[in-house]
C-alpha cells in the first residue's frame, strides 16, 4: 500500500540542496558503551516499527504530482545502522568533527531517508548520532517518536522481536487544508476563502518575478484581514544583509553545542528580571552573543536588527507521535544592535509577546503547504524568497524532564541540529532534558568556522545577567529613560498635571526620579532640584552610555 505525501512534508523533500540538506541531525551520548547486539535489537523492535521508518519515497516519473510513500521491498535495518569510532583522544572535538562531516552526505534515496551512527570511543562511553530527513516529521515529532522508544527505568528488560509484537496501528489523519488550520485556530477569519488555491496561484506567478510578487496582495481583496495582512509583511520584508551568519554558503558544515545548564538558574533570571520566561532569557542570550561575535569579525552592529524564522508547533494536543510535518514558521527580530543586556532582555520579551497573539504561524502553515503542491523547482524558488531573508534558524524544544535509558544504558545528554536553507547558515537549536538545557549552534564552514566563538560569548552573556542578578546591580542601574509603557500605565492610573507652576514662574519642588532600574521598577530616590533624576541616574545620563540604544528602543516601542 502507498500513500500520498502530504503538501508541507512535500515542501521539505523539494528544499534539499548540496549546501543545505534538510536533514535534521542529533545525538545522544551515553557515559557508558552500548552493547550493540541489543542497540540493534532495540532499534529493530522499536523505532523501525513505525511503518514510515520502512518506506520510501517514490517520484512520479512524470513530475506531476506528489510523491508517495511507498513500503521498500529491500529494507534492512543493517544498511541503516552504522557503527563507527572516534580516533583518540576520543571527546569532544573529535566527536564534532565526526559530525560535522557525517551531516554533510545527503541520505540515499532508494532507501528510507534515515540512518543511525553508533559512535564508540567517546569519552567513557559512546554517542548515537540520528539523521532523519525532515520530510518524515518535524522536530517536535521526532523527538516524541526517537524518545518513546526509549525506557523510564535503567534495567528494562530486551524488547521483543517485532514478530511478536502486536501490530500498531495508525489512524489516517487528514491532510491540513490552509482553511481548515486558519478557520481551527483564528475563528474570526472567513471560512469560505479559497486561501489555498490563491497563495497557489499566485506565488507560481510571481515566483520569478520579485517586484510583482511585492505588490500582488493588493489585488487579493478577498482574503481575510489577518490572511493577507501576513502575506504582504512578508513580501516586502527587507532581507537581512550578508553577515556570517549568512551569504554564499560551501558544502562543509561546523557544530557544536554548550555544556548542559541548570534550568533552575535560568528560571531564576526570569522572576528576577520582568517575569521573563525561559525562552526569552536564552534568545535573549543568543543575540547577545551574535553582537558579540559580530564585534570580532568588524561587523557594524549600532543599527542592526537581524531576522531568524523559529519553528512554531500548530499540532493539536495529543497528536505529537503523529509523524509529518506539523508546525509553521514565524520571522523574529533579535535586537543585536541594543547593548545592555537586560533592555535587550526586555526587548526580545516585547517581541516574541507580540507574535504569541498574531496569525503569523498559521498562515505561514498555509503557505507552507501552498508551496509544497509546487514543481519542485518552482518550489525550491518560491521558498527561498521567503527563506532568504533571514540570518538564521532558532529553535527550542522540549525533552524529557526525567532521565531515559535505551538499550540499557542511561542517556546522560541530548543534542539536536535543524536545518537551513538557501543562504542562512546559521542553525541555533535549544533542547531541554532531565532538569538541564543544551545550546547547539550550526554553522556554514565558510562563513562561520569558528562556531566555538559563539557560545563562548553566550556563556558570558549568562554569567553577566547572574551576576548582575545575584549582586543587586539590577536595582541600582538604570535600562530605560522615560519608559513610555511605565509612563501609559501612570497615566491610566493619575490623570495629568497641568505645569502651573513652571508657568507661573515658580520654582517647582524636587519630584520622585524618572528613572527605572534594571528590574523594571520606578527609581525611589527624590529628583534633584531642577531635573526629573536623582544624583545617581543623572551621572548615568550624564555618560550617554546608552543612550543611543535607548532612542532606537523608544521609537520602536513607539510604533
Amino acid at each position: 500500500m502507498s500513500e500520498t505525501m502530504t503538501q508541507a512534508d512535500n515542501f521539505w523533500l523539494c528544499m534539499d540542496e548540496p549546501v543545505n540538506l534538510m536533514v535534521i541531525t542529533g545525538f545522544w551520548e551515553f557515559a557508558e558503551p552500548l552493547d550493540y547486539n541489543r542497540l540493534y535489537a532495540t532499534v529493530e523492535a522499536r523505532l523501525a516499527s513505525f511503518p514510515r521508518f520502512r518506506q520510501k519515497v517514490v517520484r512520479s516519473k512524470t513530475g506531476i504530482g506528489l510523491p508517495k510513500w511507498v513500503a521498500s521491498r529491500h529494507y534492512d535495518l543493517a544498511s541503516h545502522l552504522h557503527r563507527v569510532a572516534l580516533p583518540a583522544p576520543g571527546g569532544k572535538t573529535e566527536l564534532s568533527a565526526m559530525i560535522s562531516n557525517l551531516m554533510t552526505s545527503a541520505l540515499d534515496s532508494s532507501k528510507p531517508l534515515w540512518d543511525i551512527h553508533l559512535i564508540e570511543n567517546y569519552k567513557t562511553g559512546c554517542a548515537l548520532f540520528f539523521r532523519l530527513h525532515h520530510c518524515i516529521a518535524d522536530g517536535i515529532a521526532l523527538m516524541h517518536v526517537l524518545h518513546s522508544t526509549a525506557d523510564t527505568i535503567p534495567d528494562a528488560p530486551w524488547p521483543k522481536p517485532p514478530s511478536a509484537q502486536k501490530k500498531r496501528r495508525y489512524p489516517k489523519v487528514p491532510d491540513f487544508s490552509f482553511n481548515t488550520m486558519i478557520s481551527t485556530a483564528k475563528e474570526a477569519i472567513q471560512k469560505g476563502s479559497d486561501i489555498s488555491k490563491k497563495v497557489l496561484t499566485e506565488v507560481e506567478k510571481a515566483s520569478g518575478n520579485t517586484t510583482g510578487l511585492k505588490y500582488m496582495f493588493k489585488a487579493a481583496a478577498n482574503l481575510p484581514t489577518d490572511v493577507a495582512g501576513v502575506l504582504s509583511k512578508h513580501t516586502i520584508m527587507n532581507s537581512d544583509p550578508n553577515t556570517a551568519f549568512k551569504g554564499k554558503l560551501a558544502v562543509a558544515k561546523q557544530v557544536t553545542w554548550t555544556d548542559p545548564i541548570d534550568l533552575d538558574r535560568i528560571k531564576k533570571l526570569g522572576k528576577a528580571i520582568s517575569s521573563a520566561t525561559l525562552n526569552d532569557i536564552l534568545i535573549a542570550t543568543v543575540t547577545g552573543s551574535m553582537r558579540r561575535y559580530l564585534k570580532t569579525r568588524n561587523t557594524p552592529i549600532n543599527e542592526l536588527d537581524l531576522q531568524v524564522t523559529i519553528p512554531v508547533n500548530v499540532r493539536k494536543p495529543g497528536t505529537e507521535f503523529e509523524l509529518g510535518n506539523k508546525f509553521s514558521l514565524v520571522f523574529l527580530k533579535l535586537p543585536v544592535y541594543l547593548e545592555d543586556p537586560i533592555l535587550r532582555l526586555k526587548e526580545v520579551k516585547r517581541r516574541m509577546d507580540k507574535l504569541k497573539i498574531s496569525a503569523d504561524p498559521y498562515v505561514n502553515f498555509g503557505l507552507l503547504s501552498a508551496i509544497g503542491f509546487l514543481p519542485a523547482t518552482i518550489a525550491q524558488k518560491a521558498a527561498q524568497f521567503f527563506g532568504n531573508k533571514a540570518s538564521g534558524v532558532m529553535t527550542n524544544v522540549p525533552g524529557p524532564k526525567k532521565p531515559l535509558y535505551f538499550a540499557g544504558k542511561e542517556i546522560s545528554n541530548i543534542m539536536f541540529w535543524v536545518p537551513r536553507s538557501g543562504t542562512v547558515g546559521l542553525g541555533i537549536s535549544i533542547l531541554s532534558y532531565n532538569g538541564k538545557v543544551t545550546i547547539g549552534i550550526a554553522s556554514d564552514k565558510g562563513l562561520m568556522p569558528d562556531p566555538e566563538t559563539l557560545l563562548e560569548g553566550f556563556e558570558e552573556e549568562f554569567n553577566y545577567l547572574i551576576d548582575i542578578v545575584q549582586s543587586g546591580k539590577i536595582n541600582q542601574g538604570p535600562l530605560i529613560l522615560h519608559d513610555r509603557f511605565a509612563e501609559k500605565e501612570s497615566k491610566k492610573e493619575t490623570p495629568a498635571q497641568e505645569e502651573t507652576g513652571d508657568q507661573a514662574g515658580e520654582e517647582k519642588e524636587p519630584g520622585q526620579c524618572q528613572a527605572y532600574t534594571k528590574a523594571g521598577k520606578k527609581c525611589r530616590n527624590k529628583a534633584a532640584a531642577g531635573t526629573v533624576f536623582c544624583h545617581t541616574h543623572l551621572q548615568y545620563k550624564a555618560t550617554g552610555t546608552l543612550l543611543n540604544d535607548v532612542k532606537q528602543i523608544m521609537r520602536d516601542l513607539s510604533d
